[in-house]
């Protein structure tokens, strides 16, 4: 029977995938500098409202969110290379639009469509990773996140620093340059290797993700991590640097030093927690509870420092703790495996992606709604918001963290074991 496994000795399926990786390095950069890293930059060249600035994130985020549940089935019907294909152009073409300054409108519909393409990204690697060497998948998968995490760090501080000194549209411009040569080098090596064939029994099911949702540990889990996860991220991508220069009256590279951390945080925390939960005798539901209550938790210090007015450090601790706590995913991916059939645990995956997005996109376009609620300063022909517009923000957050905290309570321990019958009973 012949197999579609490549060699994973040969030099263009290894070259293949540092390719990917690296694209998918430039798929997270994008997650975050706009409008994340240039929040200031988009309102004066602009004159755009808090709002109109964080629905370019809540754009980006919303399409990444809900191309999620269609990625999964197309790349299990038509392999992950050809899904990177098509996806990686739009998040080229995407990439390199959103360094024009022609209209507010072109803008959005550059971050829809790099958006679209970057949620291509992440899920065709995985199933490339498995197709070209599944014996180490665990391993490159764990390498392949670092790589990619590595976009969001360098999305922070660095390129906030590059954007003090060459402006906007050069470092937008170089960014989506860089992704369009390393996806030209991508194409041309896996036109080199065999491709799968095309699975045409697998389907598109909108009731297999309806299921999902009607055992009990799913709901807790993916609402609850969705939520830690959802908050914290809107935060990093759209928030932060916005803030702390705002409220706080941290200077650009201050701010951008605070984001950059976050991101290493974020960056590493998987592989720790995933540690932790080895050293607990691979105890997942301890790492659930810190995610939500940390959530929560750094909610609330954030909107103590508002409260308070004194300075810089409760806030960022504050943000410190919903990066510890909103980036626990090999916990979550271990415990919704262990926790469901084999035969539905990648329909489960991707509504758990979808949702996760999906908070992001909700809570950076209602963040900036709710800053718009009370009338900011100008200052430099920037918009600075306030005590108030604050205030309203980290309410919203806090309360949703106090939802993911009560719903992490209910998930049950699997100990590393299949505990679906649980849940699923014939």
């Amino acid at each position: 029977m012949k197999t579609y496994l490549i060699d994973s000795g040969r030099k263009t399926s290894w070259l293949a995938l540092f390719f990917i990786s690296i694209i998918y390095f430039f798929a997270n950069l994008q997650k975050v500098i706009i409008p994340g890293a240039t929040f200031d930059e988009l309102q004066q060249l602009f004159s755009l409202d808090a709002s109109a600035v964080t629905r370019m994130g809540a754009v980006f985020l919303g399409v990444y969110a809900a191309a999620q549940l269609f990625v999964g089935v197309l790349a299990d019907r038509f392999g992950g290379a050809r899904v990177i294909f098509a996806g990686g152009f739009l998040f080229c073409l995407g990439s390199l639009m959103s360094a024009l300054e022609f209209s507010v409108m072109l803008l959005y519909f550059s971050r829809f469509l790099t958006g679209m393409g970057a949620a291509a990204i992440y899920l065709s690697m995985v199933k490339e990773i498995g197709r070209i060497a599944p014996s180490i998948l665990p391993m490159l998968i764990g390498v392949a996140t670092i790589i990619g995490y590595s976009g969001s760090i360098v999305g922070a501080s660095p390129f906030i620093a590059g954007v003090d000194k060459f402006g906007y549209q050069p470092m937008v411009m170089l960014a989506g340059i860089s992704a369009a040569l390393f996806y030209t080098g991508y194409v041309f090596t896996a036109l080199k290797t065999p491709l799968p064939p095309v699975k045409k029994e697998v389907r598109f099911s909108i009731a297999s993700f309806l299921q999902v949702f009607k055992s009990p540990q799913n709901r807790s889990l993916i609402i609850a991590i969705g939520i830690s996860f959802g908050t914290y991220f809107a935060m990093q991508s759209t928030l932060t640097k916005k803030f702390l220069e705002d409220f706080c009256k941290m200077s650009n590279n201050a701010s951008g030093a605070v984001a950059t951390v976050t991101m290493i945080i974020a960056a590493f925390n998987g592989f720790i927690m995933a540690n932790i939960s080895q050293l607990l005798k691979k105890r997942r539901r301890i790492i659930m509870i810190f995610s939500g209550v940390g959530c929560f938790t750094g909610a609330v210090a954030i909107l103590l420092g508002v409260l308070l007015g004194r300075g810089a450090f409760l806030p960022v601790t504050g943000i410190i703790i919903m990066a510890l706590a909103g980036n626990v995913s090999p916990i979550f991916v271990a415990l919704l495996k262990e926790s469901n059939p084999e035969n539905c645990f990648g329909t489960v995956i991707c509504v758990g992606n979808f949702f996760a997005y999906a908070v992001s996109a909700a809570f950076s376009g209602c963040a900036g709604k709710l800053m718009d609620v009370y009338q900011p300063q100008i200052v430099d022909g920037v918009k600075v918001y306030g005590q108030q517009s604050y205030l309203l923000v980290f309410s919203a957050f806090a309360l949703v963290g106090l939802i993911s905290a009560l719903l992490a309570l209910k998930v049950k321990e699997s100990y590393g074991k299949d505990i679906s019958a649980l849940f699923y009973r014939n």
